[in-house]
């Protein structure tokens, strides 16, 4: 199920963009480039019946590492910086990855065209970021435009010093 479903979703999308004939390949992988920048490799994992999204959005280098990481750590928190994907860093080659994963089963077309619109932007996004050093001050696509602070916290209505609960 899950190859002819990808299928049908590729099928779909290669006739929208003018690649007619776009198909998974025997083990459920399609590879697709965007920009020239980013490939964005699809994969129907058959036993999880996941939809997976990868991509390997950039290679640091050394230097960068003390900068990014820190950066690369925060996008995650709560996926503020990733759109719900999640980046990682190889640790012995540096290479930036940018994953995510949804239940193939049922997933419609405008779902899967979202989901691969804001895949590849937020890579692109964070391709950008790491090989030029561009975007310091611009967030990453679906970003909230006010980042909570810690000292916030305390101001917010729900928020009570009341504790959360026993758990003994």
């Amino acid at each position: 199920m899950s190859l002819e479903h990808i299928n049908e979703l590729l099928q779909e999308l290669g006739k929208n963009i003018g690649l007619p004939d776009l198909k998974a390949n025997d083990e459920g992988l399609c590879s697709l480039r965007f920009d020239d920048r980013v490939t964005i490799d699809l994969e129907a994992n058959k036993e999880t019946g996941a939809l997976i999204y990868s991509s390997l959005v950039a290679a640091l280098v050394p230097h960068q590492t003390e900068k990014l990481y820190p950066e690369i750590l925060e996008a995650n928190l709560l996926w503020v910086g990733t759109g719900g994907a999640t980046l990682g860093v190889d640790p012995a080659t540096l290479n930036v990855f940018m994953c995510y994963q949804e239940k193939l089963e049922g997933m419609e077309y405008l779902r899967f065209q979202d989901l691969l619109k804001g895949f590849s932007d937020v890579a692109l996004f964070w391709n950008k970021r790491i090989n030029e050093g561009t975007n310091f001050d611009e967030k990453p696509p679906g970003a909230p435009t006010d980042k909570p602070s810690l000292s916030s916290v305390g101001e917010h209505p729900a928020a009570t010093s009341a504790p959360l609960g026993n758990y003994a």
